[in-house]
């Protein structure tokens, strides 16, 4: 007896990834928008924020790692000619997390780009608290982590959706 039928474990995918890149967008917009509301000391006050490992910023990232898996195995679903799943859970779990953690080192990466031209090019003052994209290296191995942590639960979470059939 099959789980569910091809035709609705996809629509609950599909509804799955328009609710999960929602919910980054719109903490992507606080952290960008709301400064007043996601400022560390603020956060810190609230939600027990704090510049570095843990904090606001790690929740958006571990969403982001959420949002990556998810739309990866989206796409792989949706476009059967880019398919890399296996038949064993681990090789899946392996090419979802090891996507993800690309995109979170190319993130991290132009977010260092980012603060260079700034500081280089730009001149900016980039003393003032709270201004640099990347603050500590515990602030850019937290992004990594959380994002990496969250792509590999929904890869467990997913796992019945990306196991191929053997074929008889």
């Amino acid at each position: 007896m099959e789980p569910s039928s091809p035709g609705r474990s996809d629509r609950i995918l599909n509804r799955a990834v328009v609710i999960v890149v929602a919910v980054f967008v719109v903490g992507w917009f606080l952290g960008v928008k709301g400064p007043v509301l996601i400022a560390n000391d603020r956060c810190y006050a609230i939600l027990g924020c704090n510049i570095g490992f843990f904090g606001y910023d790690a929740a958006l990232h571990f969403v982001s790692g959420v949002m990556d898996a998810s739309l990866i195995v989206w796409l792989m679903r949706r476009f059967p000619a880019i398919d890399l799943f296996h038949e064993r859970f681990w090789k899946n779990f392996l090419i979802i997390v090891s996507l993800v953690a690309m995109i979170a080192v190319s993130w991290e990466f132009g977010e260092f780009c980012h603060d260079q031209f700034r500081m280089k090019i730009l001149h900016e003052n980039m003393t003032v608290p709270n201004r640099l994209d990347q603050p500590t290296d515990s602030d850019t191995m937290g992004d990594m982590t959380f994002s990496i942590l969250g792509a590999a639960l929904t890869a467990c979470a997913l796992s019945p959706l990306v196991r191929k059939r053997r074929s008889p």
